[in-house]
């Protein structure tokens, strides 16, 4: 039971993770002046790991 539970939530946020890497990615593109990319890599980076995490359950 617990470790179904766990495997939904760290799919649900894979891909919420993924989604708001995508969207933080359109915003820097369409961004003139200069940005911090702290935000982007950070989400992705914690997407590719939530992934695994579903991956390994």
């Amino acid at each position: 039971m617990l470790i179904s539970v766990a495997l939904y939530v760290s799919l649900f946020m894979a891909i919420f993770l993924f989604a708001y890497a995508f969207w933080e990615g359109i915003r820097i593109a369409d961004s003139e002046e200069k940005v911090n990319g702290g935000t982007f890599i950070l989400t992705l980076t914690s997407a590719f790991i939530f992934s695994g995490m579903t991956y390994l359950l």
